[in-house]
């Protein structure tokens, strides 16, 4: 007589008695798992500081653009960082997850609803961020401003915050990860501002604009490369 309970997770027992391995989900049932996931994924996740934080970035270029301000370009370029930044702290609550310890026997990687919170975050992020650009963007003044460079400034600094809502969520027992993910972003900004001129980042017009924004695509590869290697390590168990 054979011990169904002997026989690992993977296998099932044949008509001989015989232990076979077949996969604990099809691809197909991965699939759908993967889209019933999708729903309460994003019913769970605390969209409300990110939009807010994003609405508060898009109030900060308004007045300017209210009140026909004619400001220097290099004033408008550091408005629209502190847009980046507040979107910023609105991304590091993305992936906030109280539900984390009974989340972890779901038959699907943790990574995948990570996923559909970066989705998510991306989308509610980049809308407030081209809200902030299309006012910004009303002047004639303000018409040739390096708005790619820009925008690629924000996403380094939308992945980073997202990195540091990774680590957070890895290192909260109870997947609350933004307080620890906002002190880190704002260390991080703080040392970006303190940076020497040979490797800054937040330079003005003119003033080594293209040397610094070719590490500030380095800034945003890498960011983008550690959190996928934050929240696909798997973790050791404890005995």
């Amino acid at each position: 007589m054979h011990h169904v309970s002997r026989v690992p997770a993977p296998e099932a027992v044949d008509t001989s008695g015989r232990a076979t391995r077949v996969p604990v989900l099809r691809r197909g049932g991965r699939a759908r798992t993967a889209v019933a996931l999708v729903w309460p994924t994003l019913r769970a996740m605390r969209i409300v500081p990110l939009l807010t934080a994003g609405l508060v970035g898009v109030a900060i270029v308004i007045p300017p653009a209210v009140t026909g301000s004619v400001l220097p370009p290099d004033t408008h370029i550091t408005v629209l960082r502190l847009v980046m930044a507040c979107v910023g702290i609105g991304v590091t609550f993305a992936l906030d997850d109280p539900a984390k310890p009974t989340a972890e026997t779901l038959p699907v990687p943790a990574w995948l609803g990570a996923l559909i919170r970066a989705v998510a975050a991306a989308a509610v992020g980049g809308t407030c961020w081209v809200a902030a650009l299309v006012v910004t963007r009303s002047g004639l003044e303000t018409m040739s401003l390096p708005y790619a460079d820009l925008t690629c400034e924000a996403a380094a600094v939308v992945a980073v915050a997202f990195l540091a809502s990774a680590i957070g969520w890895r290192r909260s027992p109870r997947g609350i990860g933004s307080p620890i993910a906002v002190s880190a972003l704002l260390l991080a900004m703080t040392v970006t501002a303190l940076l020497p001129a040979p490797v800054r980042l937040l330079v003005a017009t003119g003033d080594g604009w293209d040397a610094a924004h070719d590490r500030w695509a380095y800034v945003l590869a890498g960011a983008l490369v550690a959190t996928v290697g934050v929240l696909t390590v798997r973790r050791r168990r404890r005995r």
